[in-house]
C-alpha cells in the first residue's frame, strides 16, 4: 500500500497535533535495510540499481541536484549512479521542473517557487519541483530519508550503507514562509562562506545574506564575489547584501569634510557615520552609490540600508520634525516624553528610506531596499508614518528579548509581547517584511538551548501572516539553526523530534545520550527570563542577574563531566571531534569560542 503524505496548503486547518505528525513523517528519514517488494532500490550490496534522469537542457540547480544525488549515494554506498538524458528500462530517479499548481491565485504566492513533490514506487522515484531550486530541495529531502544529516556547515553526517532503498511514498510540500534567511557576519574565509551557502540550500532555506558592514566600498564582497557567486547560483539562492550600511552608501571618510550637513547632528555638532536622513542632497548621493553597486553586482535582489550598530541618530530640527529647534542644540528637554524624539525621527527615517527606494526602483526595478528596525528605531509605526514603498522590505529585530519565553502565550513576557505589538504595526504598513531573530548566541559563553521557543515563535508568526525570518549567525548554535530551518518550512513540527534527529545523525553512537542531555537543558531553561546567555559568564556585573544565565552557569560543571565522558565513550573519531567542539564553550567560558560549532575552514586558492 502506498503511504501518502500530503502537506500542501492546509496547515492552518490542521490541529497542531496532526500537523506535527505529518511533518514528522516528511522530515524524518524512512529507512529500510531489508529489501521489500515495493521499495525503490537505488543501490543493493554496493551495486547501482537505478539511474538518474535529467534533461540535457535542464537549468543549473537541476543538474547540480543530479550531481549531489550521485555524489552522496556514492559516499554512502560506494556505488555510482549513471546520469542520463532519458529513461531506459532500469529503475529511474527522474528530476523535472514543472508547474505543480493550476490555481492562479496560488501560483502567484511566492512560496510556490519552492513547492516540490516526491512520488516513489518500485520502479520510479519521481522528483518534481515548481522551480529548479525546488528540485534541489527535494533531492536533499531524499538524501535525508536515506540517512544523511545536514547538521553543521562544512560537516555533513553521511552514514555508510551498502544497500539504499526507499519505501513507496508520496510527498507534496511547500514552505510556510517566503523569506528563510541567515545573515553571514562576520564574513570570514571564502571556504566558510561556501559552506554556509551549502548548508542553507541543504536545509531548504532560500536567501543568503552576506553583511560586509563596510565603511565605504564593500570590498570584502567584491574580493570574494567571483568565488562564492557561482556557488549561490548553482543552488538557486537569492542574494541580500549589506548589514550596517549607512557608512557604506555615504561614507564619512569621503564626504564629511565637504558635506558635514549630510551627517547626524548631536550635542551641537555634526558627526558621522550616522546620516542626517532629512537631507535630500545626501539621499541623492546614497541613491547614486547604491546604483553603482547594483550595476557592478546585478545578482543582488535586496540591498540593506541599516543604521550603524549604535543608538545614535540625527537630532536636527528637520529630522525631529520641529521637536528640537536649533536653539536646543539637539538636546531633548527634560519635560518631553522619552520616546517623542525617536518617534518623530522614525517618520523622517521612513520617508528617507522610501525616497531611496523610489530612486532605486527607477534604475533597478527588481531590487528591494531593506531597513532594520532595532534599538533606536525599535518603535511602533505611528499613524502619521507613511506606508513603506512597494520595493522596501522591513527587517524587524528582537534584540534583548526574553530568549526562553515565546513571543506570546505562556509563560508571559512583557518584553516579548511589546516586540510582537511593534511588529504588527510595521507589518500593517509594509508589503514585504521579515523578523530578524537571534537563533544563534552572540553573547559569551555562546550557549543557547532555544529550540523549544524557536518553534513556538514560528508558529505564532505563521498564524499572524509574517512573511519570513532571518537570524544573525555569530556564536553559531547548531541545534537551534537545524530546528529553525525545519520550522521555517513547517512550523508545527515537534521540536523534540527535530532535536533528537539532529543528535542521532550528528553524534552517531552517543546520539541518544546527547539528545537526552539537550532535552534536559531545554526543559530546565524554558520559561526563565533573560537574553541568551546573559549573566552566565559574569553574573557579578548584573544587579539583578537574568535567571536564564544563572541556570547555564549552574550547569557548567555537570556538562563538562558529561561531555568528557562521551568523548571517552565514542568509537567514532568524527563524533569525538564534534564532541570536543561542543565541550569548548563550557570549558573556556569566555569570549573566544565564538565559532566553536564550526570545523576549521582552511582557505584554498
Amino acid at each position: 500500500m502506498i503511504q501518502k503524505v500530503i502537506t500542501r496548503y492546509s496547515w492552518n486547518k490542521l490541529s497542531c497535533h496532526h500537523a506535527a505528525i505529518l511533518v514528522g513523517i516528511i522530515f524524518c528519514p524512512l529507512l529500510s535495510h531489508g529489501a521489500s517488494s515495493k521499495a525503490f532500490v537505488l543501490v543493493s550490496k554496493g551495486q547501482p540499481k537505478a539511474e538518474i534522469v535529467v534533461e540535457e537542457q535542464a537549468e543549473s540547480p537541476v543538474t547540480f541536484a543530479a550531481r549531489e544525488l550521485r555524489r552522496y549515494v556514492k559516499a554512502m554506498s560506494g556505488a555510482e549512479l549513471a546520469v542520463v538524458p532519458s529513461p531506459s528500462k532500469r529503475p529511474a530517479i527522474v528530476l523535472a521542473v514543472r508547474p505543480l499548481q493550476h490555481d492562479k491565485k496560488l501560483l502567484e504566492d511566492p512560496r510556490e517557487e519552492d513547492h516540490y513533490r516526491l512520488n516513489i514506487d518500485g520502479q520510479k522515484l519521481q522528483i518534481e519541483g515548481a522551480s529548479s531550486r525546488a528540485v534541489l530541495f527535494a533531492v536533499y529531502d531524499v538524501l535525508e530519508r536515506l540517512g544523511c544529516g545536514w547538521c553543521v556547515p562544512g560537516d555533513d553526517a553521511i552514514p555508510k550503507r551498502s544497500t539504499l532503498e526507499m519505501p513507496a511514498l508520496q510527498v507534496d510540500t511547500r514552505p510556510a514562509f517566503q523569506y528563510r534567511m541567515m545573515v553571514e557576519f562576520p564574513m570570514m574565509s571564502i571556504e566558510q562562506s561556501i559552506a554556509i551557502a551549502d548548508w542553507l540550500a541543504k536545509n531548504r532555506m532560500n536567501w543568503v545574506h552576506p553583511a560586509p558592514n563596510a565603511h565605504g566600498e564593500p570590498t570584502l564582497w567584491y574580493e570574494r564575489r567571483e568565488r562564492v557567486l557561482p556557488e549561490y547560483k548553482k543552488r538557486g539562492l537569492h542574494v541580500n547584501i549589506g548589514g550596517h550600511t549607512m557608512h557604506t552608501w555615504v561614507p564619512e571618510t569621503n564626504n564629511f569634510a565637504q558635506h558635514p550637513v549630510w551627517f547626524a547632528y548631536n550635542a551641537g555638532e555634526r558627526k558621522g557615520p550616522t546620516l542626517c536622513v532629512s537631507n535630500h542632497e545626501m539621499a541623492a548621493e546614497a541613491i547614486k552609490n547604491i546604483q553603482r553597486f547594483l550595476d557592478r553586482c546585478p545578482e543582488v535582489e535586496i540591498v540593506d540600508f541599516w543604521h550603524p550598530d549604535d543608538e545614535v541618530f540625527c537630532h536636527c530640527e528637520e529630522c525631529t520634525r520641529g521637536l528640537l529647534p536649533e536653539s536646543t542644540k539637539g538636546k531633548q528637554p527634560e519635560w518631553m516624553a522619552t520616546n517623542a524624539v525617536k518617534s518623530a525621527y522614525l517618520i523622517t527615517y521612513i520617508e528617507f528610506i522610501n525616497r531611496v527606494a523610489q530612486g532605486i526602483a527607477k534604475s533597478h526595478p527588481g531590487v528591494m531596499v531593506s531597513p532594520l528596525m532595532y534599538a533606536l528605531t525599535e518603535q511602533a509605526m505611528l499613524d502619521d508614518c507613511p506606508a513603506m514603498a512597494d520595493n522596501v522590505i522591513a527587517g524587524l529585530a528582537h534584540i534583548s528579548r526574553d530568549s526562553y519565553r515565546p513571543l506570546s502565550g505562556e509563560p508571559k513576557s512583557a518584553i516579548n509581547e511589546r516586540f510582537l505589538g511593534i511588529d504588527l504595526t510595521w507589518i500593517s504598513k509594509s508589503k514585504h517584511h521579515y523578523i530578524y531573530e537571534y537563533y544563534n548566541c552572540w553573547i559569551a559563553p555562546f550557549i543557547y538551548p532555544g529550540a523549544q521557543v524557536i518553534t513556538r515563535d514560528l508558529q505564532i508568526m505563521e498564524a499572524l501572516g509574517v512573511q519570513g525570518s532571518s537570524s544573525d549567525m555569530w556564536g553559531y548554535t547548531p541545534i537551534n539553526m537545524y530546528v529553525a530551518a525545519r520550522a521555517l518550512w513547517s512550523p508545527n513540527i515537534s521540536w523534540k523530534d527535530a532535536l533528537r534527529e539532529f543528535c542521532t545523525r550528528y553524534y552517531g553512537d552517543v546520539g541518544k545520550e546527547m539528545a537526552d542531555n539537550e532535552l534536559r537543558l531545554e526543559t530546565g531553561i524554558f520559561g526563565l527570563t533573560g537574553y541568551q546567555a546573559s549573566g552566565a559568564r559574569d553574573p557579578e556585573k548584573w544587579k539583578d542577574p537574568p535567571t536564564a544565565g544563572l541556570f547555564l552557569r549552574d550547569q557548567r560543571s555537570g556538562q563538562i563531566v558529561f561531555l568528557k565522558g562521551l568523548i571517552d565513550k565514542t568509537k567514532d573519531p568524527r563524533v569525538k571531534v564534534r564532541l570536543e567542539r561542543q565541550l569548548k564553550p563550557w570549558t573556556e567560558w569566555n569570549k573566544e569560542p565564538r565559532w566553536w560549532a564550526f570545523p576549521e575552514f582552511k582557505e584554498t586558492k
